[in-house]
């Protein structure tokens, strides 16, 4: 039973008058070696080492850590998912380190990915790639698990909502209140969510014989607050504005209902604002957001499990989840002309 070239477990265990099994606990880190036993036994192999020109150590505990790739960490949304990665690897013994990919889609920004040697065990990935090619780079590394953003087609497990679905449940909320011209306030389409999203939302336009205005379809480059405020104001010109508005988050329905006030500009009676994700915001604008609820706790709690799942279980088959929303109706939206 010979691990390192001609010298055994054996010898070591001799030479510290210590058990076999003490010695190999020693070596591999596993189970609980008194720190005087384990100092005996690294000065014997040390000993043994230097009479067979060997450089030998003991091997340390793997430390079991996972990588969690955000396209940012200050996203409201964003937060409530990491809350439920932290909370699922706490109590399964993992450390979670957390990256901001601000650059995630360019093919560069994965060489630290590719890169890091041993740095990491498995990897939740929370937003789009920019080349399919990239996965079967990444799963050979280590396993792989995306959450909310995903590649449908793609054979790599995930976590996530029906974007489409959900999409049209908020669309045609709109519709049935009576709202014909709808925006879109959506963010870029290098994000998977942001195309099913529109999709949803020209489909069920296009369904209902409703005209889709393109100067009312935004892209915006980031979920923020500030980048909102002065893309959307373009919306409000004086004699044509729409009268509703679908906003694939709650932070750009803040910034609508912000903007729509101070230019007099009813909420609802004149527009209705419907967002996206059901965050702490939605609930402390005036008036409150009506929004699509997505489980984002869930999404992170899900996809941590699922990956020490892969790697505690190797033959663990591929499993995508799809997790449900609501529609959450509260006083952004109503029936068009109620309360001018």
């Amino acid at each position: 039973m010979a691990i390192f070239q001609n010298l055994t477990i054996r010898q070591i265990a001799e030479k510290t008058n210590v058990s076999i099994a003490t010695v190999s606990r020693a070596l591999n880190g596993t189970g609980t070696v008194r720190e005087s036993t384990m100092l005996r036994i690294q000065n014997a192999i040390n000993e043994l080492a230097s009479e067979q020109s060997l450089n030998i150590s003991l091997a340390k505990p793997k430390t079991r850590r996972l990588l969690a790739s955000f396209p940012d960490l200050i996203n409201p949304f964003n937060s409530k998912v990491i809350q439920g990665i932290l909370d699922a690897s706490f109590r399964r013994n993992y450390e979670v380190i957390f990256y901001a990919n601000k650059n995630y889609t360019h093919l560069t920004s994965y060489d630290f990915f590719l890169n890091a040697g041993d740095f990491y065990d498995g990897m939740i990935i929370a937003h789009n790639l920019p080349d399919q090619k990239l996965i079967p780079q990444l799963t050979e590394k280590c396993p792989v698990v995306m959450c909310s953003e995903h590649i449908s087609d793609a054979a790599i497990p995930y976590v996530a909502i029906d974007d489409y679905a959900a999409a049209c449940t908020a669309v045609n909320h709109l519709i049935s209140t009576g709202h014909k011209k709808i925006a879109c306030i959506n963010s870029s389409l290098t994000n998977n969510y942001a195309t099913h999203r529109e999709r949803g939302y020209r489909d069920c336009m296009q369904k209902a014989g409703l005209p889709i205005h393109e100067k009312w379809v935004m892209h915006l480059p980031d979920v923020s607050y500030d980048v909102a405020i002065g893309s959307v104001a373009a919306l409000f010109e004086p004699d044509d504005f729409p009268d509703a508005c679908f906003c694939v988050s709650d932070v750009f329905a803040a910034s609508v209902i912000k903007l729509a006030v101070d230019r007099g500009i009813s909420v609802p009676g004149q527009l209705s604002v419907i967002g996206f994700d059901d965050i702490d915001l939605a609930t402390m604008t005036t008036p409150a957001i009506t929004t699509i609820h997505q489980p984002a706790y869930q999404l992170g709690w899900q996809a941590c499990n699922l990956l020490i799942e892969q790697l505690e279980n190797p033959s663990e088959s591929v499993r995508r989840i799809i997790l449900n929303t609501d529609l959450i109706v509260r006083d952004s939206t109503g029936y068009l002309g109620n309360g001018e």
